[in-house]
């Protein structure tokens, strides 16, 4: 790539994905202060980060058998690594508030900068050679790292609310 095609594709790119970027910077700076999140708010990002991954995948690749298959299998990887991990470690739950302590981490803003990322360079590389798209291990990575990446988000909430149960 020589040094006047990276500004002529940065150029090409809607003045909303630049916005989108900002706003996911904001998002991830705040999850790395300690805070209190109701049940609902540790439901509904993580569906709204999940339903962006999996919308980034389909929009990539389509539907078909090994968008769904790679998709699904870093989501239950993921899954799987958070709950052995215990992630997040100090969380805890105040009855009287209704509320999850969620620790601060900079870990979140990793995630969105990597969620963001991933559209971002796979729109970009499709774009450039679409018949990457044709490719069985392309279609398998991508669905599968953008199925771990989206789903971290919903596996630490699981987590956090299943070691932080309220007493019935």
């Amino acid at each position: 790539m020589s040094s006047t095609t990276l500004p002529m594709i940065l150029n090409q790119v809607p003045t909303w994905v630049w916005g989108l970027l900002l706003a996911l910077i904001v998002l991830g700076l705040s999850q790395a202060r300690d805070r209190w999140v109701s049940a609902a708010r540790l439901r509904r990002m993580p569906l709204a980060f999940l339903a962006f991954s999996a919308w980034s995948t389909v929009g990539a690749f389509g539907w078909q058998a090994l968008t769904v298959l790679g998709f699904l299998a870093g989501l239950s990887a993921t899954r799987q690594l958070v709950m052995a991990s215990g992630w997040p470690g100090a969380a805890r739950h105040d009855a009287a508030r209704d509320a999850y302590f969620v620790p601060g981490s900079w870990a979140p803003l990793a995630v969105m900068m990597g969620i963001f990322a991933l559209k971002f360079l796979m729109g970009m590389t499709l774009a450039m050679s679409p018949q990457l798209a044709q490719q069985a291990g392309v279609v398998l990575g991508a669905s599968a790292l953008n199925g771990a990446l989206g789903s971290l988000f919903l596996a630490r909430s699981r987590n956090l609310m299943a070691r932080c149960a309220p007493a019935a």
